[in-house]
């Protein structure tokens, strides 16, 4: 899925391109993602780490990130990974716990 396809199916999260570059595109070596919650703004965080390096953010509910990842076409394994880490997230957003990505 292309970056742009993202940003226009999913309007409600919020679009970062970390570091701006005008020749970013996806990396065959690897990705992974970065989940964080922000309990102050009572929102959740996934950023797509290419090659170790932060490339783009969505920031949103942790619903919309989770749908939005779904479609990112990550094995099945990766998305439950993911689905149980936003899970926690929520639950810490929702109750003002610390978070921290296992």
């Amino acid at each position: 899925m292309k970056i742009e396809e993202i940003k226009a199916k999913y309007d409600d999260l919020t679009f970062e391109e970390v570091e701006p570059s005008e020749d970013w595109a996806e990396d065959p070596v690897g990705y992974c993602f970065v989940i964080e919650a922000n309990l102050h703004q009572k929102f959740g965080r996934a950023t797509v780490m290419v090659d170790d390096l932060p490339r783009v953010a969505y920031s949103g509910s942790t619903v919309g990130i989770r749908k939005m990842l779904v479609d990112w076409a990550v094995s099945r394994d990766h998305l439950a990974y993911l689905a149980y880490e936003l899970g926690r997230a929520e639950m810490a957003i929702r109750h003002g716990l610390p978070f921290m990505q296992e």
